[in-house]
């Protein structure tokens, strides 16, 4: 039989996605759609919807801590107000993201090519200004543009939430962009106790205590000492920083 505590919290869990739901088509059919159609100028119009998401994502926080969803703390995050970074971090939970669009003013994110398509969600992509997977070259290029613009990128270098229990695993998109932009990543370690909202679970299995998270900024990772390497041999330069990047975020699982 289920705990009154775990009962409210399925049932406040299920309240916070249907609020999270609600502001999405909001935004998406009126706010969003506004602001292309009003704001013709791209750089005023991407950073107008990027603090609207800052904004929304901070409230929605709150609100689900307010209703005991889970609780939080942060660690150096006035780092993540600075221009221009790249930000790598773990990626545990559903909401990972949601917690670093609020700490970031001016943040930009990678997003599947089908959501611009999509009717329900390409009008917060396309006002934000937001670079869509399409692979190739020119995905990196694109990063490295709005990286050099003064956006802020944030990307989890697993590519998708790691199950519990299995070795994180990175792709490398992100150390690519690194190099070629020659902007030092700003790493950020995420811990989830209990765990919830992770890749194949359920929203309405919660754990039977409040999740707490934890937000730490580890610092910059200096690139200075992968550069040669990387001028003369682009694959090893690129895995000699995926280690670093690995043995900063997952100390207890290096090699």
């Amino acid at each position: 039989m289920l705990k009154l505590g775990k009962l409210y919290r399925i049932a406040a869990t299920g309240l916070a996605f249907t609020v999270f739901g609600g502001i999405g088509v909001f935004f998406q059919f009126l706010i969003f759609p506004g602001t292309v159609l009003l704001i013709r100028n791209t750089q005023k119009r991407k950073l107008l919807a990027r603090k609207i998401i800052h904004y929304t994502f901070a409230a929605f926080i709150a609100f689900i801590k307010t209703i005991g969803i889970l609780n939080w703390e942060g660690k150096d995050l006035e780092k993540l107000r600075r221009p221009g970074l790249l930000i790598l971090a773990n990626h545990l939970t559903l909401i990972d993201v949601v917690f670093l669009f609020s700490f970031v003013p001016n943040a930009c994110a990678i997003v599947k090519s089908t959501l611009a398509k999509n009717p329900f969600t390409w009008g917060a992509l396309y006002a934000s200004g937001y670079i869509t997977n399409d692979g190739g070259p020119a995905l990196i290029e694109d990063c490295v543009k709005e990286l050099k613009s003064g956006s802020s990128l944030i990307i989890f270098p697993e590519g998708t939430r790691t199950p519990p229990g299995q070795r994180p695993k990175f792709k490398h998109g992100a150390m690519l962009t690194a190099l070629e932009s020659g902007i030092n990543p700003t790493i950020v370690k995420i811990t989830c106790e209990p765990r919830s909202l992770t890749k194949g679970a359920h929203w309405w299995e919660v754990p039977d205590q409040p999740m707490y998270f934890t937000f730490s900024v580890l610092g910059d990772i200096d690139l200075e000492p992968f550069k040669n390497l990387y001028r003369s041999a682009p694959p090893k330069g690129v895995r000699a920083l995926s280690r670093k990047i690995f043995s900063v975020l997952f100390p207890d699982l290096s090699e």
